[in-house]
């Protein structure tokens, strides 16, 4: 659903296996000709909501772990501006796997950016894929454990999930910034996002620490700042600079 000026967009990768965690990017662009005053809480732990649909059961919510207690906050959207939010999605409720088997999910997303609108995003579809590589099943395995999925997800380690964050979760791209988050290990999380930025480009990075560390909920996090510095040699556009400050964009025309 759009408005006349602000629409939703999702954006994932088409095709994903399942031993790694899925980071999708939620976009709010302005297309009309003024300026809009808009809430910048575009992520699963606040303002935005993300329903999955998939094989063998009815549409669930992706969930966020714990609940968040956090005052308005908003940006100046001006015509051609995007604002971006990274988007985990791991977690139903219970908390339950999100990809819990193999196969083609559909993926749509809601906002309320102004008391006057309610956006949803057009549906996308992720093929979520299962690999007979044991490693990579062992790595599927430990995302379904739901406190290595909380502790991905909060950047932070819970209960006895300690080993396997830093061990088969660490084993992929994105699951070794996640990982470096949750232990808090800045150098660790500067490295890992710039082996994702040589893998996938800057914005990818920024979105996977964005999910997880929300700028407007952890203004000044030590994390994000180690994150953004490795970024910004490969930030020729200041796309993933913006991304990590929870601030608008205005891409390439």
């Amino acid at each position: 659903m759009t408005t006349s000026r602000l629409r939703l967009t999702l954006s994932a990768p088409d095709r994903l296996p399942l031993d790694e965690p899925l980071v999708a990017i939620a976009s709010l662009s302005n297309q009309g000709k003024e300026p809009a005053t808009v809430s910048s809480r575009l992520n699963l732990a606040e303002d935005l909501s993300v329903t999955v649909a998939g094989p063998g059961r009815p549409p669930v919510r992706a969930t966020w772990p714990w609940p968040v207690d956090s005052s308005l906050r908003q940006v100046r959207l001006a015509p051609g501006e995007v604002l971006e939010g990274g988007v985990l999605l791991l977690l139903a409720d219970g908390p339950a796997p999100l990809f819990p088997v193999a196969g083609a999910y559909t993926l749509v997303a809601e906002f309320i950016p102004t008391p006057r609108d309610v956006l949803r995003s057009d549906p996308v579809t992720v093929v979520r894929e299962e690999s007979p590589d044991p490693a990579a099943r062992a790595r599927m395995r430990a995302l379904q454990d739901p406190e290595v999925a909380q502790s991905i997800a909060s950047a932070s380690v819970v209960g006895a999930a300690a080993d396997a964050v830093t061990g088969p979760i660490a084993e992929s791209p994105t699951g070794r910034l996640l990982a470096a988050l949750a232990t808090g290990d800045t150098a660790a999380a500067a490295d890992a996002a710039a082996a994702l930025t040589s893998e996938a480009g800057p914005t990818v990075a920024a979105a996977a620490t964005a999910a997880v560390l929300p700028p407007g909920l952890y203004p000044g996090d030590e994390r994000i700042s180690a994150v953004g510095a490795a970024l910004a040699s490969q930030d020729d556009d200041g796309h993933a600079a913006a991304l990590l400050a929870e601030r608008p964009w205005r891409p390439a025309s």
